[in-house]
């Protein structure tokens, strides 16, 4: 997937996330923009879908989700209390449809949402996009986190380090680890949206596709 966009203002990121063992890499913050993208691997990247009563074979609390129950939205889960924190999650006004995420701080420390089960093949090169606006997220910092069979946290895009900001795209770049074991030929890959500040963050139009070579 490769959106159209604004012109660009480049963040260099690439730095260790010591906290959370994961690595930080390139990413860039562009100005949101109208951009078209295809094929996505998430499902209901915009928030449009809710996730209505309970089916049968939800994955939500087993596994790498262990501790993540089901959200307001279909093909997301939600926790908001890692790290002795309470974190709410409402639906806000979207970026470009009806609706979006909104993760909203009761008590500091670790809230998020996260994808249901991506497989893919190690060595796959993938292009992420998200748009996110931030009230009041201060005292902290708030990241886009890659899990599952690779590793906790084997890659990792920060978002904006500011309290307040509009819709504001971010990209990176990731390449899917070989994990040391591994059944078939492909891993499990899990894409967490992290809050770790006060205040709020809105979350809308989110991409993950194969990055052009």
């Amino acid at each position: 997937m490769w959106m159209k966009e604004a012109a660009r203002a480049p963040v260099r990121l690439s730095r260790t996330c010591r906290g959370t063992g994961s690595l930080l890499i390139l990413a860039t913050v562009a100005t949101a923009a109208a951009g078209e993208s295809a094929p996505n691997l998430i499902g209901n990247p915009s928030f449009e879908e809710r996730s209505g009563p309970e089916k049968d074979g939800e994955p939500w609390g087993r596994g790498f989700l262990d501790g993540v129950s089901r959200s307001p939205f279909a093909a997301w889960g939600y926790s908001g209390f890692w790290d002795n924190g309470d974190y709410d999650i409402k639906l806000g006004q979207g970026r470009t449809g009806k609706l979006c995420a909104r993760l909203v701080c009761r008590s500091k420390g670790r809230g998020g949402i996260c994808t249901e089960a991506l497989r893919v093949a190690p060595g796959t090169k993938l292009r992420f996009s998200g748009f996110f606006k931030a009230v009041g997220a201060q005292g902290g910092a708030c990241r886009v986190n890659f899990e599952g069979e690779p590793g906790d946290g084997w890659a990792s895009i920060a978002l904006p380090a500011k309290a307040d900001y509009d819709w504001t795209e971010v990209t990176g770049t990731v390449t899917v680890p070989k994990p040391q074991k591994m059944a078939g030929d492909r891993v499990e890959i899990y894409v967490f949206i992290y809050i770790q500040t006060y205040g709020e963050l809105w979350i809308d139009d989110i991409t993950l596709t194969p990055a052009e070579k």
